[in-house]
């Protein structure tokens, strides 16, 4: 008998750090840049705000 699961584990997706800036590109290039460059422009804002939000080095600074 084996003590190793049966299944792979899902793993979780990290973007590159120049995704977003590449996406952006390719948005700005297709037909429907004035509709989904805004759109973008402000789900990345608020993705911005909620992280600046909810991020804490708290925990970290406790540690040092």
């Amino acid at each position: 008998m084996s003590a190793r699961p049966n299944h792979t584990p899902a793993l979780s997706y990290v973007s590159a750090p120049g995704a977003p800036a590449e996406l952006l590109a390719q948005l700005r290039d297709s037909d429907r840049a004035d509709r989904w460059v805004p759109a973008f422009e402000q789900g990345w804002m608020q993705a911005l705000e909620e992280s600046r939000r909810t991020f804490s080095l708290a925990g970290l600074y406790a540690v040092f």
